[in-house]
């Protein structure tokens, strides 16, 4: 049998910088605990594939009403980690973050 955690994504294939495309909450689906935001980023080296990464915090960094006027936002993330996750057979990549920050801010 494979497993989802069978799959690593190589490092080397992760860039520094990601373009965001839409923020959601992350809501734990048993406790309906909100957790955090899910930021949804493409990976440019992975064929520009979105990628939802959770960042535990109160607060969201960037609206989606300023991603409609501004277009994409690059953003990098600190302690990224990824890892695959099969469901209903269908293998995906989940990431979580320690933090996330508009690229070039401080």
């Amino acid at each position: 049998m494979i497993r989802g955690s069978d799959f690593i994504l190589n490092p080397n294939k992760l860039e520094t910088q990601f373009q965001l495309v839409e923020v959601s909450e992350w809501v734990d689906f048993s406790t309906k605990e909100k957790l955090g935001f899910y930021y949804t980023v493409l990976f440019p080296k992975l064929k520009f594939e979105k990628v939802k990464v959770g960042v535990k915090a109160t607060s969201q960094i960037i609206s989606n009403e300023e991603l409609e006027q501004k277009g994409q936002i690059p953003v990098s993330f600190e302690g990224l980690r990824t890892w695959a996750s099969l469901y209903n057979g269908r293998l995906s990549v989940k990431a979580e973050a320690d933090n996330i920050k508009v690229a070039g801010m401080k």
